[in-house]
């Protein structure tokens, strides 16, 4: 069997256009109503949580488990955080704008490998792994060839005019087939990959956790990473499988926003509205989700350490205004929701 570097011209990637346009037009779509969603809402704490997210997962891809605690704390730490492997991988996003040099990768690959060269392997590069009872191996280009192979890589990776998006999928799967080092290939292709979705969406921000996806169905990503490499150069299965992953991960941040979407909505709604402390806290608490909905006047009362009869007075003046509605229920299990929240 021929493996995919092995073909004298394989760097001359080909796709289903018709398939992957279509694709691509439903994950720039996502992408753009995520963009307007966060100038609307700002990025906030939200980014942090979704930076410690993607470098956590880049780990656990090969199967190396970081703290997340203690990998949010470095995050939100940035250029002043103990570990360059996340000051690497930051830089990677922030920095996006600035060439993709031999010696930046070789920067990122001290931070990140266990081997601290600035070279490129002197041995053959193998990986054997068994999914689902099948054995899946891969055998890196020889190390003669990394110099050559890197430098036309890199050379692409500046030059190359097509759409970011497909740029990123493509340099994600080039990267990982070279394999120029004996550790850490795969983590480097995926801080590449996030650098190149930044100048994609003309951003200095982590946006959504790509990583988290590809964790997520890990399997996967393995089983085609490894039929595209045995191939001979159709990416067209390869590249769909990642924007469908981008997709997913964007609808994940998207949720993150939800109650920030909901009370912005809200207060478009109630603008000429005025509300008393108690009845503002009844809001929060709803809009941010500590208080479930549908809720009882019990549930608001503990809210307020108040008596059942005062919460059931504020809960009667949010529906005369028009912000809460009750369920079908009477009596004492009466429950309520906002107005337009959906049955139960």
């Amino acid at each position: 069997m021929l493996y995919i570097h092995q073909f004298p011209d394989w760097t001359r990637f080909r796709f289903d256009s018709p398939k992957v346009l279509q694709a691509l037009g439903q994950t720039r779509l996502e992408e753009g109503k995520l963009i307007g969603i966060m100038q609307i809402c700002g990025l906030k704490d939200i980014e942090a949580k979704l930076l410690a997210e993607d470098i956590v997962a880049n780990y656990a891809i090969d199967g190396y488990t970081l703290d997340p605690a203690h990998t949010l704390a470095e995050v939100e730490l940035k250029s002043k955080s103990s570990q360059n492997y996340i000051k690497n991988y930051l830089g990677a996003i922030q920095n996006a704008s600035q060439p993709l040099t031999e010696e930046r990768i070789f920067n990122w690959h001290a931070a990140m490998g266990q081997n601290k060269v600035k070279h490129y392997r002197e041995t053959p590069s193998e990986v054997q792994t068994t999914l689902d009872g099948k054995r899946l191996h891969f055998v890196g280009p020889n190390p003669e060839r990394l110099q050559s192979e890197m430098e036309n890589f890199l050379s692409w990776f500046e030059s190359a005019n097509i759409d970011g998006v497909i740029k990123a999928a493509i340099a994600h799967f080039w990267f990982i087939t070279i394999r120029p080092f004996a550790d850490a290939n795969g983590r480097l292709a995926r801080a590449i990959t996030a650098m190149q979705l930044a100048r994609a969406e003309s951003t200095t921000h982590c946006q959504y956790a790509l990583n988290k996806q590809i964790n997520d169905n890990k399997a996967d990503y393995f089983k085609i990473l490894s039929r595209t490499q045995a191939a001979s150069g159709d990416l067209t299965e390869w590249i769909l499988w990642f924007l469908q992953m981008m997709r997913d991960a964007i609808k994940d941040s998207e949720q993150l926003f939800a109650s920030e979407i909901s009370r912005i909505q809200f207060r478009s709604a109630h603008a000429n509205d005025t509300f008393s402390v108690r009845e503002q806290q009844l809001l929060d608490e709803i809009m941010a989700g500590r208080l479930a909905q549908p809720f009882t006047a019990k549930e608001a009362a503990a809210l307020f350490n108040a008596s059942h009869d005062t919460a059931l007075r504020e809960i009667q003046s949010l529906m005369d205004k028009g912000v809460l509605q009750t369920n079908n229920k009477g009596g004492r299990s009466m429950r309520y929701r906002l107005k337009g929240a959906g049955n139960e």
